[in-house]
């Protein structure tokens, strides 16, 4: 009896101690956070385990625009038995496009085959945002030289160099048409 007491006893201790599936995704987001006009938009979307946002299937996933208002649609998946929980947790990032100066709307959409069979579709996010029209000019810093640039310009230094202290040591000498006298010949 005791024995049985003791099995229900580990029973419900490592039921308590398991860990739940954990099935979700986090609000999209976009990149860059104020885009300019021209510059591409991204949508990034953090989750994992149960949940893939994109499988693929639909590559790139279809964005449709309507005036100001665009929606791109994942085909993902959902797993609600934890034993399949096996997606890896990440940032994953996808291009939605360039857009002119203005207010837009993006509608994060995702579907997933149910267990049961039909498609399930759910919004992710909806994330206004607005686009400037004069993109801002930032200072970038540009190397000027590379290394092979700057090994050139040292070596060309060092010759100048040495060149300028072996003619001081050694003249240069004068050519001239005239015989040369020695001091004997006065």
């Amino acid at each position: 009896m005791r024995t049985h007491r003791l099995n229900r006893l580990i029973v419900f201790a490592l039921a308590s101690c398991a860990q739940s599936a954990s099935a979700s995704l986090d609000t999209p987001y976009l990149t860059p956070a104020n885009p300019t006009a021209g510059e591409l938009v991204s949508v990034s979307i953090y989750g994992g385990e149960c949940d893939l946002v994109d499988m693929g299937i639909n590559w790139p996933p279809p964005v449709t625009q309507q005036g100001n208002d665009v929606k791109i649609l994942f085909t993902g998946i959902h797993e609600g038995d934890p034993e399949f929980c096996y997606y890896g947790i990440g940032t994953s990032t996808y291009p939605v496009g360039a857009f002119a100066p203005g207010s837009y709307t993006l509608d994060v959409e995702r579907r997933y085959m149910s267990f049961s069979g039909p498609w399930v579709q759910e919004t992710l996010g909806i994330l206004p945002f607005t686009v400037a029209g004069v993109p801002t000019q930032q200072p970038v810093e540009m190397p000027t030289l590379n290394i092979v640039g700057l090994t050139a310009l040292l070596l060309a230094m060092a010759a100048a160099t040495l060149h300028g202290r072996l003619g001081d040591r050694f003249p240069a000498r004068r050519i001239s048409a005239e015989p040369r006298r020695d001091f004997g010949d006065r």
